[in-house]
């Protein structure tokens, strides 16, 4: 039994070992490579003439949906916010999924929003509407739809239904989109007609100030845990996004921002009610059903499209968004695992699928399992500590390398400047971020793991604060 442990912990290290490499120097590519598009992009600006959205033939019409349910603090900054975008034509869609606080109150009242009849066509599968209000004379048009509580991918099915262009835009109520976003992440579709899905960039909002979508001041963040947070987004869309953009493999858009062709949504069935992890499963859907028809396409990441959201100020909020992640990214795998490893599928199913199973989706689990082995090599008196130290010292300088390349490419660009200090306190925390961090992250996202059945069409809440530029106005 001895010797089989010892062979068991033998080829154990050498697999955690290629993991491990794999995954950090995949990383680290990722943030080289994505800092060489970002860079390129913001030069090609400089030079490239902007096309004018303002000519009725070089822009589509968008529908912009807004799911809500008990958003009452933050619903009408993202609203108001909405009827400022320099866009030339738009409709804003707000659907209150069952409410229990005065989230369609606030709206009614502060728009003078008036209640309408009007017939709708359900095109996908949703509940009831309760009542529909909508604006008067008023651009953008602005409608509010009371209806049944569904879930979020409910919600979306309804604004899906009640949307009158060809486009839609999702986002979340306590989220902000930039004044330009509109411009920027119709562009790949006004570039190329095969595009049928874009993501934008999600940047984290807590304390900056913001007035009618226009950034007036990046704050940088005064909380630990809002800090680590915003290295970890920036390492995410700054990196792995821009890769998997390079070979139409982007599996997930986010629902904070996100741009769709509805006809073929609509045609693919609209949003998976019956899971948390709704944004990911369609763009998976949307993938299978284009490579399964042999329908030329795109789905693609626009990382000048910014949209800004609150991310979690405690470690309980935090603990359930991340879950909530995790538990949707296994129910999309689930759902499209004829994809993996699947030529027809394309570089989704050999690549992309192949990331988020074996480097996302069970990467928690190895981490335990190869905690396990450590201690169980330290049993039998099998561990080089020596070298264990200096792998593990290799692997996180990598990872915080990684961090802070991504952060810093982030700043460039959307022009943000940094004290010294602030950039020395970037430098600690990203290897807080590396080691202790990213731990606490895998632990979170190994609960999603734990009484899944229960909780699988569960997506728990996350307490909600007013914007900055709100506060400002109360407190100046």
């Amino acid at each position: 039994m001895s010797e089989f442990l010892r062979d068991f912990v033998s080829v154990a290290n050498y697999f955690f070992l290629l993991y491990v490499v794999c995954y950090a120097v995949l990383l680290f590519f990722a943030a080289i490579y994505g800092s060489v598009v970002s860079d390129r992009r913001m030069k090609l600006k400089e030079y490239q003439a902007t096309l004018s959205l303002q000519d009725m033939t070089n822009y589509f019409p968008i529908s912009i949906l807004v799911p809500a349910h008990n958003e009452e603090l933050t619903i009408l900054d993202a609203v108001s916010s909405l009827t400022k975008l320099d866009y030339s034509e738009y409709e804003v869609i707000v659907i209150d999924d069952g409410s229990t606080d005065a989230t369609a109150e606030v709206l009614i009242e502060a728009l003078d929003l008036k209640r309408t009849n009007r017939p709708v066509r359900l095109q996908t599968s949703c509940l009831p509407i309760k009542a529909l209000y909508e604006s008067e004379g008023q651009k953008p048009h602005i409608m509010l739809a009371i209806k049944e509580n569904g879930g979020k991918a409910d919600a979306l099915n309804m604004g899906v239904n009640l949307s009158s262009y060809p486009y839609f835009l999702t986002m979340d109520a306590d989220s902000i989109l930039q004044k330009d976003a509109l411009q920027k992440i119709i562009m790949p579709v006004i570039e190329d007609s095969r595009v049928i899905a874009v993501g934008g960039s999600v940047q984290v909002a807590n304390e900056t100030l913001i007035r009618d979508g226009v950034i007036e001041e990046h704050r940088f963040p005064s909380k630990p845990l809002v800090l680590l947070q915003l290295l970890d987004y920036s390492r995410t869309f700054m990196g792995m996004r821009l890769l998997l953009d390079a070979f139409n493999g982007n599996m997930i858009i986010s629902g904070a921002c996100g741009l769709f062709r509805k006809d073929l949504v609509i045609q693919v069935g609209g949003y998976n009610t019956n899971i948390v992890g709704e944004d990911m499963e369609l763009v998976v859907k949307l993938h299978a059903f284009c490579r399964r028809g042999h329908i030329p396409y795109r789905i693609v990441y626009a990382s000048d499209a910014v949209c800004w959201t609150q991310v979690p100020s405690t470690l309980s909020d935090l603990k359930t968004q991340r879950r909530r992640w995790h538990m949707g990214l296994f129910q999309s795998l689930g759902i499209h695992k004829e994809a993996l490893f699947n030529p027809t599928y394309g570089s989704m199913g050999l690549l992309s699928m192949v990331y988020y199973l074996l480097l996302e989706a069970v990467e928690p689990v190895i981490e335990l399992l190869g905690l396990t082995v450590i201690l169980l090599a330290a049993y039998l008196q099998m561990l080089n500590i020596p070298f264990m130290i200096w792998y593990f010292f290799l692997f996180f300088l990598l990872s915080t390398l990684v961090t802070i390349t991504s952060f810093f490419m982030r700043n460039y660009t959307l022009s943000v400047q940094l004290t010294v200090w602030q950039a020395i306190k970037v430098i600690l925390f990203s290897f807080i971020e590396s080691l202790g961090f990213h731990q606490l992250l895998s632990v979170y996202r190994m609960s999603a793991f734990v009484n899944y059945r229960r909780d699988r069409h569960h997506w728990g809440t996350i307490k909600r604060d007013t914007h900055t530029r709100d506060k400002e106005k109360n407190t100046g």
